[in-house]
């Protein structure tokens, strides 16, 4: 005689099939509801220091050029001067009277005129 299953062990079956897809949504919805709490402290935290690399970023470009826009006006002109101070003597270092460049010459001069917009 064949035996028939009893609906009591179909209904253990359907019970535990039940639970594991219970278990997996629950492990899935857990996985997901921690990844946003944790994706929006540190997507703030990621876009505020992204914002403050490229201000720094941005402040170091506009120093340097400062820098070498100052620096360019204490060069020999084409007539043969002083570029910063327009004399036509070249200049000599007060120390050993060796004959220097404008911009070393004028090097305090160069760092006055950039310190207040750093």
């Amino acid at each position: 005689m064949a035996r028939r299953p009893s609906p009591a062990g179909g209904c253990g079956t359907l019970i535990g099939v039940l639970l594991l897809v219970g278990l997996a949504i629950l492990v899935i919805k857990w996985a997901l509801i921690t990844a946003a709490i944790l994706a929006v402290p540190f997507g703030v935290w990621w876009l505020v220091d992204r914002s403050r690399q490229r201000r720094r970023v941005d402040a170091a470009g506009a120093a340097a050029a400062r820098r070498a826009e100052v620096e360019s006006r204490a060069v020999v002109d084409a007539a043969g001067g002083c570029g910063w101070c327009g004399s036509r003597i070249p200049h000599r270092d007060d120390r050993t009277g060796v004959p220097v460049s404008p911009r070393r010459f004028h090097r305090d001069e160069i760092e006055e005129t950039i310190a207040p917009t750093s």
